[in-house]
C-alpha cells in the first residue's frame, strides 16, 4: 500500500491556509517540542490544505487522534464548515447506514421523516470516522462507494445524493493488519491508506512528558480545590513519569495527574508517593519489570505477541521473556 509523504504532494494553494502549528490550548497531543511532535505538526500542515484527500490517522489508544483530526479541519479551507465526529464502534449495520448515509421517510418502521445523514450534514466541512476498523463489512462496502464516487445512497432511496465533504478516518490497528485478518476490505484500505498520519506514542516523545504533565496539573488543579498557586511536580516524580511505560499514552498520563492531585490533597509539591503503582507506572526498575510482565501476560490473552509488543513498546523477545516469568 503506497503511503505518500508530505514532500510528494503538490504545493497547496493560498485559499484558506492557516500557519502550521495552529491549535488550541485544549490540544494536549501538540504540547512539547520533541522531534516527533514537530514532524507531526509539519505533516498536518502539509496535508490539511488538500481537502479533497481522505486522510487516515493511525496511532495507539490514547495518543490523541481526534485532536489531529480537528487540527486538520482547522487548518483546511473547510474550517468554517462543520466538524462531525462519528464513533464507528457504536454503530451496527442498520444504525450506521442511517447515521452516515441518511434515509427517506418511510424507509423503515418509525421513519416518519427523512434524514440527510452525516455525509450530507457535514457538507463543506469535515467528517471524522473514528475507529474505522470497527465498521461492519456492509458499512465498509457503502463507504467504499462514497469514497470512490463522492455520493451516498440514503436508506430507502432510489437515487444517490452527491456529497462534498472532507473525509478523515482513524484507527488504533493498522489497516494492513485488519486486511490480513480478513476484517477490512482491501479496496477500501487502499482508498483510505494513500495519505497516512501516524500519531507518535508517548514512549516516542518522553521529553515532552514534563511539559505535558505540568499542563495537566494547571488544567485540573482548580477542579480539585487547589487555590491560585498551581502545584509543582517534584523532580523525582517527573523522573518516574518519564520512565513509565504509558501503554495508553497521553490519555493515561492525564488520568494519572488527576489521581496525583486527589492523593496530594492540597499539597502544592507533588511527590512520587502521591502516584501509587497501578500496573502502568512505577518508581523503580524492579517494579517496572514486574508490572510490565503482568501486563504482557494479560495482553497476550486477547491479542498475539506481535500486537502485545507494539502496545507495550517493547521487543517480541522481551514479550517471550515476560511470558516465561508467568
Amino acid at each position: 500500500m503506497l503511503h505518500h509523504t508530505p514532500s510528494s504532494l503538490p504545493a497547496p494553494g493560498r485559499v484558506g491556509q492557516v500557519p502550521y502549528g495552529t491549535q488550541t490550548s485544549d490540544d494536549p497531543v501538540f504540547v512539547g517540542r520533541s522531534p516527533a511532535i514537530e514532524a507531526l505538526q509539519r505533516q498536518i500542515a502539509q496535508f490539511a490544505p488538500h481537502d479533497a484527500l481522505p486522510i487516515l490517522i493511525e496511532g495507539e489508544t490514547g495518543t490523541g487522534k481526534s485532536f489531529v483530526a480537528r487540527a486538520l479541519h482547522r487548518q483546511s479551507p473547510r474550517r468554517r464548515g462543520l466538524f462531525q465526529q462519528v464513533m464507528m464502534s457504536a454503530l451496527d449495520d442498520a444504525l450506521a447506514s442511517s447515521e452516515l448515509f441518511g434515509h427517506v421517510a418511510g424507509a423503515f418502521t418509525d421513519a416518519r421523516n427523512g434524514r440527510p445523514g452525516q455525509f450530507v450534514s457535514a457538507a463543506h466541512g469535515t467528517l471524522f470516522l473514528d475507529e474505522i476498523g470497527k465498521a461492519t463489512s456492509k458499512v465498509q462496502q457503502k463507504l467504499l462507494h462514497a469514497v470512490e464516487h463522492r455520493e451516498v445512497w440514503p436508506v430507502g432511496s432510489d437515487r444517490p445524493v452527491r456529497t462534498d465533504v472532507r473525509l478523515v478516518v482513524a484507527t488504533n490497528v493498522p489497516l494492513e493488519e485488519l486486511v490480513r485478518r480478513g476484517e477490512f476490505l482491501p479496496d477500501l484500505a487502499a482508498r483510505l491508506g494513500n495519505f497516512v498520519i501516524r500519531v507518535p506514542s508517548l514512549r516516542e516523545r518522553r521529553e515532552d512528558i514534563p511539559q505535558l504533565a505540568q499542563q495537566f496539573v494547571a488544567t485540573h488543579a482548580p477542579r480539585f480545590g487547589y487555590g491560585p498557586v498551581v502545584p509543582r511536580l517534584s523532580a523525582t516524580l517527573l523522573d518516574a513519569l518519564q520512565r513509565a511505560e504509558w501503554p495508553y499514552n497521553v490519555r493515561q498520563l492525564d488520568g494519572a495527574i488527576q489521581r496525583i492531585l486527589v492523593n496530594a490533597d492540597g499539597d502544592t509539591t507533588l511527590r512520587p508517593e502521591y502516584n501509587p503503582p497501578t500496573g502502568c507506572t512505577s518508581g523503580t526498575p524492579a517494579a517496572t519489570d514486574q508490572s510490565r510482565s503482568e501486563r504482557v501476560q494479560s495482553l497476550v490473552g486477547s491479542m498475539n505477541k506481535t500486537e502485545a509488543a507494539r502496545v507495550m513498546g517493547i521487543s517480541r523477545s522481551t514479550v517471550y521473556r515476560d511470558l516465561k516469568k508467568g
